[in-house]
């Protein structure tokens, strides 16, 4: 069984509704005619309460009203005609002070959801004709009345006597009862298990409200008789329809159904208070969409109670100013710029922008901001949305997935189908794709897959599948590299040197900081004048490992930082926030250098996404009791702070590259280590790097090679 269920809000209608009319004048001088003043307001339980307050409970009918304003005039023959001059949508956007010009008008107002079946939403109208002279003030009321047909289900003492297992009624808005259309929901249906009131609308082509009672009893007898139906026939709005249960023996039954009708009375708890401004409103179109312009040109309907005495707008695109109307006067240099204004009477017109004004504007959506005032000084303001057709450009990438986004600005009528089509600068081959229209209804976005950093795509719109303007050109943005690349910036800071500028960027680090502690001379990174052919600068990284104390200390760089000397060990920060605009495919490193005996160089990179927060980089403790638990391997999917601790994890790495040098190199080599994505984490994307480099393999274990030597050049990362 499908039951209705509602919050029971007090029952409130619309009572009454007041017009607060001032007149003010003016004289016949070039300057307003005599008005009045007029301001809506509710009176609820006799008092007028300000229209800006908020309703009891959830549901308010003034949030969903439409007000009217109509000028009543004669026709000529005796009758009159009606011209609509306001109309507000909610009632409660009318402005503060609605200044009407002398004569006769009429006010309608409609208020609510129109619910078809409701115990709270009900919905309200009402109307006044009423006569505002120069110099007067009058109060005009306007009776608001629930249009509702409300029915009220009272069930009797005798009848939770009688069937004691239960019992409840169905009121549907429909000519005839039918069970299975009450319980589905298929025509509008309130569900009365207790004894309360509902308020229905009826159903085009329904004319009647129909119910039915149901109990259950434990009395055999009783349930021989437990169901009832009937109808209320042309039910009216704004009535109350009283359904009395009550159990009595019958010679047709034994539930009787007493209908009572009665006018429902009661009040709704809100207000609002009304007044007017100049507007600006789209010939055609909704003023707070888009409109597209073609070849037409856009029309805007410009109105006002009072004469018109100045019109301009704004084109934000240009941050240019248009002056159409000056002390009521059509300026010339309007035309000129592509804009007429078609006079309808003083204070009514026709504003059009045609080719020539939009030739003045760039391709895109364009806001224009109008402002429109009276002789009587109240201003009005709008804004347009106009969209120009614009060319396919790149709107936005992100080439760490190879997605490039590729919009245009179509506002040919005539087309139905809009795509995209590309190809890499110096290729022959293009690829078409399909664009979505936007939200704006105007703006096209084709999404690409396959764009690479640093290259120049050309692109061409097509309409109808047919080429639609020139080929446009985009580059997109290159591979991000890390900074101090080639070692150029260097800095000694007492003992230590550092592989960055005094007060520079520190991205590089090393163990010098832990290896010089006894001495200057124990640097094992150190700047030198040995740049690979080809380079533009003058220095490279010599990493060289060296006994220190009674340890081995291997020449190392890496993305971090060091920590802290901890005896003759240390701690090392590796890692640091590092932010990839595409996706790099190898490490290029230029190197030479010794291997020693027993021994290896090492180079690795890892691009990790850390997932805990606040984590930008992974701790090596030197230490021997701590180093196998904190050592990192590039070659492990994840990072833990403590290695024999799942509940420690740091993050993962989405790739990876490895290099063991095993052999020496006496002479400058390039050479491009690949990086290994984990196809597993193909959506996400690193926001930190780990980059290092030690002339011996195991130095963290203080395990090497004192003729082993390292010498770095110009990182890269490569993006193919």
């Amino acid at each position: 069984m499908r039951t209705l269920i509602t919050r029971h809000i007090p029952l409130v209608c619309l009572s009454g509704l007041l017009l607060l009319l001032g007149a003010c004048t003016k004289d016949d001088s070039g300057r307003a005619e005599p008005t009045g003043t007029l301001q809506l307001n509710l009176t609820v339980a006799g008092k007028v309460i300000p229209l800006h307050s908020k309703a009891a409970g959830d549901y308010n009918p003034l949030d969903i009203s439409t007000l009217w304003i109509y000028k009543v005039e004669s026709d000529g023959a005796g009758g009159t005609v009606q011209e609509l001059i306001r109309k507000y949508k909610p009632a409660t956007s009318v402005p503060d002070n609605l200044y009407l010009v002398s004569g006769r008008y009429k006010v309608i107002i409609e208020a609510g959801d129109r619910s078809e079946a409701t115990y709270t939403n009900k919905t309200y109208a009402g109307e006044a004709v009423f006569d505002l002279d120069a110099h007067e003030t009058k109060i005009v009321p306007i009776e608001c009345k629930i249009t509702n047909v409300a029915v009220r289900v009272q069930f009797d003492a005798t009848v939770a006597q009688k069937f004691d297992k239960g019992y409840h009624a169905y009121v549907c808005a429909s000519d005839n009862f039918s069970q299975t259309d009450a319980e589905n929901g298929l025509v509008p249906t309130l569900l009365y298990p207790k004894d309360s009131t509902g308020f229905f609308l009826l159903p085009e082509g329904t004319s009647n409200l129909s119910w039915c009672f149901s109990g259950e009893s434990s009395d055999p007898d009783v349930n021989k008789n437990n169901t009832k139906t009937g109808k209320i026939e042309l039910p009216q709005g704004g009535m109350q329809y009283t359904l009395n249960f009550k159990y009595s023996k019958t010679p047709d039954g034994y539930l009787t159904v007493v209908v009572k009708v009665q006018e429902y009375v009661n009040v709704f708890d809100d207000s609002f208070i009304f007044s007017p401004e100049p507007s600006v409103m789209g010939d055609g179109f909704g003023i707070g969409g888009v409109t597209g312009y073609y070849s037409d040109p856009v029309k805007f309907n410009v109105a006002s109670i009072n004469p018109l005495s100045s019109l301009k707008f704004t084109a934000k695109s240009t941050n240019t100013t248009y002056e159409v109307l000056h002390d009521g006067q059509l300026l010339p240099e309007a035309a000129a710029n592509g804009i007429t204004y078609t006079v309808i009477d003083n204070a009514n017109g026709s504003l059009a922008l045609t080719p020539l004004f939009f030739e003045q504007l760039e391709g895109g959506i364009n806001t224009l901001d109008f402002e429109v005032t009276d002789n009587d000084n109240n201003t009005g303001k709008a804004s347009a949305r106009v969209a120009v057709a614009k060319p396919v450009e790149i709107a936005a990438q992100d080439l760490w997935f190879g997605i490039a986004d590729m919009s245009a600005i179509v506002t040919n009528p005539a087309t139905t189908s809009v795509g995209v089509r590309y190809r890499l600068q110096g290729t022959s081959s293009w690829t078409t794709i399909a664009a979505q229209k936007g939200s704006d209804g105007y703006t096209y976005t084709a999404r690409a897959t396959d764009f690479k950093p640093g290259k120049t795509y050309e692109c061409q719109l097509l309409e109808n599948d047919s080429e639609s303007g020139t080929v446009k050109t985009a580059a997109t943005a290159a591979g991000v590299q890390v900074p101090n690349a080639g070692f150029e910036e260097w800095h000694q800071s007492g003992n230590p040197w550092y592989p960055y500028a005094q007060g520079g960027e520190e991205f590089w680090g090393t163990g010098n900081p832990g290896s010089t502690s006894i001495g200057a001379s124990y640097n094992i990174t150190t700047r030198q004048n040995d740049p690979r052919p080809g380079s533009s600068g003058q220095y490279c990284a010599k990493l060289q490992t060296t006994n220190v104390v009674i340890k081995k200390a291997a020449g190392n760089i890496f993305v971090g930082s060091f920590g802290e000397v901890l005896g003759t060990a240390g701690t090392v920060y590796m890692g640091r926030a590092f932010a990839f605009n595409a996706k790099p495919t190898a490490l290029r490193v230029w190197y030479k250098g010794n291997v020693g005996s027993g021994d290896k160089a090492r180079i690795f990179v890892c691009l990790t996404n850390m997932t805990k927060p606040g984590c930008t980089y992974h701790t090596v403790n030197t230490k021997s009791s701590e180093i196998d638990k904190t050592v990192l391997d590039p070659t492990q999917e994840f990072l833990y702070t403590n290695l024999n601790d799942p509940s420690t994890l740091e993050g993962h790495i989405i790739g990876y590259g490895d290099l063991l040098i095993e052999q020496s190199q006496s002479s400058w080599t390039q050479v491009d280590i690949p990086i290994r994505y984990r196809d597993k984490y193909a959506s996400e994307k690193p926001n930190v790097l780990i980059l290092t480099a030690s002339a011996s393999y195991r130095g963290d274990y203080f395990e090497g090679s004192t003729d082993s030597n390292l010498y770095l050049d110009d990182i890269e990362f490569i993006y193919e």
